[in-house]
């Protein structure tokens, strides 16, 4: 009996070091994708220049994990805080990672369709709630998880006019709400309230309010994207679906890689890891890629300088200077 005790505790150790999970996530760099074998639109032409996606990979850490990490180069260790909201789970995260990436499919397709004047309607059915502040006003109202429908009895048809309503009040006034908690209509009664003494506007006491929305256009369109979470291939998406909507070849026969979420306005936002990505397009031997101006294109510029690339590094501030600096490319 005594023989099987080194074996299990062997096997007991084995078991802590890969799979027990610690309060950190590990980033790396991820992949380079063409945008246009995730996108089809409707008699839409794909063209041989590329367009490409990047991601960066992500994954909990286990000590052997963690150690493992101190090797990779490019990869960061970050708190588990960094990346969830209290009270979030794992997998109220991922959830709220995929609504990420439909909210950036759903404004890449009515920028481009906007910039490349074809029929595009939005139909907007509530707002997503990452999270509850702990001690806010949605306190033991509210989960995460929940879709608001509607506010004061009336329902909330954009995510401008929910920001308004909610900031027009006045602090400790009750609005009614109503939302669904899985595919159950709720009401509930919250005062609203300062969230800070520092920020003087009132707010439900939510984390991140998303907007969920379906959109139908005309040519149709169609994603097919899978196990990829977060808004940052926005961009890339709106330059994809807009090339197939336009006569020619965007890229001109260039491998162009990108980064960037897409905003109202064709505005290109921040994202994360940017420094990373650019080893993701190195390694698919892109020529270009774009980043979003100011900081992430400050934290990507060493990446260049450490691979030693050829890579051509452009900030861009909105989609359509991308769509400018690629329509003076010349043709390869």
């Amino acid at each position: 009996m005594k023989a099987w005790k080194p074996a299990l505790a062997a096997i007991v150790a084995a078991l802590i070091v890969f799979f027990v999970p610690l309060p950190y996530f590990i980033s790396y760099p991820g992949d380079a994708t063409s945008t246009e074998d995730l996108i089809e639109v409707s008699g839409g032409d794909k063209e041989p220049g590329d367009l490409m996606m990047l991601t960066i990979a992500q994954r909990r850490a286990t000590p052997y994990f963690l150690i493992e990490s101190l090797f990779l180069p490019f990869s960061e260790t970050s708190s588990v805080s960094d990346y969830l909201y209290d009270g979030e789970s794992d997998a109220q995260y991922e959830t709220r990672q995929k609504l990420y990436m439909e909210e950036a499919q759903h404004n890449a397709t009515i920028e481009a369709y906007e910039l490349a004047d074809q029929k595009v309607d939005v139909d907007f059915e509530g707002i997503y709630v990452s999270g509850v502040i702990p001690g806010g006003p949605a306190e033991g109202k509210l989960k995460a998880g929940d879709r608001i429908t509607s506010i004061d009895g009336k329902p909330i048809t954009s995510f401008e006019g929910f920001m308004k309503t909610i900031q027009a009040k006045k602090a400790k006034t009750a609005v009614p709400i109503q939302f669904t908690r899985k595919s159950e209509d709720k009401k509930t009664t919250i005062r609203v309230d300062q969230l800070s003494k520092e920020v003087k506007r009132v707010g439900l006491g939510i984390y991140e309010p998303l907007p969920i929305s379906n959109v139908t256009t005309d040519p149709d369109i169609a994603f097919q994207v899978e196990d990829v979470g977060g808004p940052s291939a926005g961009m890339m998406f709106t330059l994809e679906i807009y090339d197939q909507l336009t006569p020619g070849d965007l890229a001109k026969g260039h491998k162009i890689a990108g980064t960037g979420t897409i905003e109202e306005g064709g505005k290109v936002g921040p994202i994360g890891g940017a420094w990373q990505k650019v080893v993701a397009a190195d390694e698919a031997e892109a020529e270009i890629m774009f980043v979003p101006a100011g900081e992430n294109y400050k934290e990507a510029k060493p990446s260049i300088k450490k691979l030693g690339t050829n890579m051509k590094l452009v900030p861009i501030k909105t989609v359509e200077d991308a769509i400018d600096y690629l329509e003076e490319l010349p043709a390869k």
